[in-house]
């Protein structure tokens, strides 16, 4: 029973977090909206694996007069398991339409378990700063990354990783992430117990109580304290709002620049997102990326 509750702070229901944006997602082109004009390029290989493309979509402001863009990668929820860049679409057009160059991305999914994800993301960093890709895209080479629920602890394992290696993204924004995959975490609200065997695969492990991965995949515990964070979390969310506030402590315990903004209700994920949030949200990466 203990390690079903445990399990259960990582409970992203798929109907749940494959939801959110309900604007219709942009169309391959040139796309006008509102007075701005977004160019849309889908399916770009940016990284093979095992023989296999992994692609992502951009979405491109067209302004003769203005750029260069800083970047924002977007990373899909899906428990690990399912959804696509496509599910990302709508905010990446948003996002465009903001002077921000949004690229949607697609990352190994299971059977492929930690850190495969976070080294795809990372991957995806590492292309998008070479001299080819700024150049098409007219990129000012600033990045930031951000996830949707399975996709937030993802960007904030790779953010982890990159800042390590000594290239850190210059910001991180997060939907429903847990923060804490360990035993610790039964202290955290009062978790869902389901989706007990994707977390296990998702860590590589078969019993989490003898799962070394699990705090090495814990963001909680591998803050990135270089990088900006906005944590962005429903109250009542699926993912008990306690993984955000003991996140948000140990960021700031490390000197980190976080904030935390917690939305009224059950939503989650993109379901987060709106008219308020979204002000925030472009607010908080266009302040931390040089425009």
């Amino acid at each position: 029973m203990r390690t079903r509750l445990l399990l259960g702070v990582v409970a992203l229901v798929s109907a749940v977090l494959l939801a959110g944006c309900q604007s219709s997602p942009p169309a391959p082109g040139a796309t006008t909206t509102g007075g701005v004009t977004v160019d849309v390029e889908k399916s770009i290989a940016y990284e093979q694996v095992d023989g296999k493309d992994l692609d992502l979509d951009a979405c491109i402001p067209k302004d003769d007069s203005a750029g260069p863009f800083p970047a924002v990668i977007l990373i899909h929820g899906g428990a690990f398991q399912e959804g696509s860049r496509s599910n990302m679409l709508s905010l990446c057009g948003e996002l465009a339409k903001d002077g921000l160059a949004a690229f949607a991305i697609d990352y190994r999914l299971l059977p492929a378990s930690f850190p495969a994800q976070a080294e795809d993301t990372a991957t995806a960093v590492d292309w998008l700063r070479e001299t080819a890709q700024t150049d098409r895209f007219n990129l000012s080479g600033d990045i930031a990354l951000l996830g949707s629920s399975a996709g937030g602890i993802i960007a904030l394992t790779a953010a982890d990783a990159l800042a390590k290696s000594g290239s850190p993204v210059s910001a991180v924004v997060t939907l429903s992430a847990a923060g804490d995959l360990t035993s610790e975490a039964l202290a955290l609200g009062d978790p869902d117990p389901s989706l007990e065997e994707v977390v296990l695969s998702y860590l590589g492990c078969d019993d989490i109580d003898d799962c070394p991965q699990a705090v090495t995949a814990s963001p909680r515990f591998n803050v990135p304290a270089d990088t900006p964070t906005l944590l962005v979390h429903g109250s009542e969310d699926v993912i008990p709002v306690e993984q955000a506030e003991a996140l948000e402590q140990a960021m700031r315990e490390a000197g980190a620049d976080v904030t935390l903004l917690v939305v009224d209700g059950e939503r989650h994920g993109l379901q987060l997102i709106d008219n308020g949030s979204r002000v925030q949200i472009r607010d908080f990466l266009v302040d931390r990326m040089s425009p």
